[in-house]
């Protein structure tokens, strides 16, 4: 395809929590701003979302990804607005009925909010791949999340590298809610093999886009997902250690903050343009384990 549209809805009522909804998409904006295929992605919001609106905006954008950010209830419903601008509850029921008519180009459905994975597993019998929460999810988590995941996707990343890279970004941020958003696909799709956006490498058949990679070579995303987890997991004292054992690492890792955020510094840094590249950071996570 050769424009990616993602519709983005936004729906706080009266009455309800206030979320960051303009933070989230400034946040989601600049993200996809940065990255190497700007320009397949095109963003449309809707604010203030009413049933009716939801409609017309799906009728007249026609989007492949839509993703929605609001409220959601434990009895599996969305929370978008009435005439008078309070909470309208749309069914499960709605939402799949709703996307069973108008699923034209639709791809990918993110349901940004509380209590979102019965729905994300409903609609995935229509849509190929759809992420939702399985609990509450803060604003910051659910905003740092959607943001890594469109600037994946604007990367030329599958759905499912996005959805992996969102959630260690969560854990890179020390955000402890990377367990939250669930990935659920249609049957016989693979989200591995889902690209939105394909970068010219990819385009010709069995093309693969190459994992990130620095001077010791390259890393996949399910790695690099579990060396951030492990690293994020070890003891301030081993921790040190760590960083001590990877050449130059001491002079650009914050010795403040958690360890967590000590990670982010290291990733930032490795894969940096002076960086020696992730799989070095493996190499001595490698050697360490073997000789605890």
């Amino acid at each position: 395809m050769d424009k990616v549209k993602v519709l983005f809805l936004a729906a706080n009522p009266g009455g309800t929590q206030p979320l960051k909804l303009d933070e989230e998409i400034r946040q989601i904006t600049a993200k996809v701003r940065a990255a190497e295929y700007r320009d397949s992605l095109e963003l449309v919001s809707r604010w203030a979302v009413r049933p009716d609106d939801l409609l017309q905006a799906l009728l007249e954008v026609k989007p492949h990804v839509v993703h929605f950010s609001g409220h959601g209830s434990s009895a599996a419903e969305l929370i978008l607005l009435d005439d008078r601008g309070n909470p309208k509850p749309v069914s499960q029921e709605a939402l799949v009925h709703l996307f069973r008519t108008l699923k034209d180009n639709v791809r990918v459905v993110v349901l940004n909010a509380c209590y979102s994975r019965p729905q994300a597993e409903a609609l995935a019998e229509t849509i190929d791949c759809t992420v939702g929460m399985n609990r509450p999810i803060g604003d910051e988590a659910a905003i740092v999340f959607a943001a890594s995941f469109y600037r994946a996707l604007g990367f030329g990343r599958s759905v499912r590298e996005a959805f992996e890279l969102g959630r260690a970004a969560l854990l890179l941020e020390g955000i402890p809610e990377d367990q939250t958003p669930e990935l659920v696909t249609r049957p016989g799709v693979d989200a591995t093999g889902l690209r939105l956006i394909a970068p010219p490498a990819a385009a010709g058949p069995g093309a693969q886009i190459p994992a990130a990679q620095g001077p010791a070579g390259p890393i996949g995303v399910s790695a690099r997902l579990a060396l951030v987890r492990e690293l994020s997991g070890l003891a301030p004292a081993d921790w040190a250690t760590f960083v001590a054992a990877i050449p130059g690492a001491g002079a650009h890792v914050s010795r403040h903050g958690t360890v967590a955020e000590q990670v982010a510094d290291l990733v930032r840094w490795a894969e940096g343009s002076g960086g020696p590249g992730l799989a070095a950071v493996e190499e001595v996570a490698t050697e360490l384990r073997s000789h605890p």
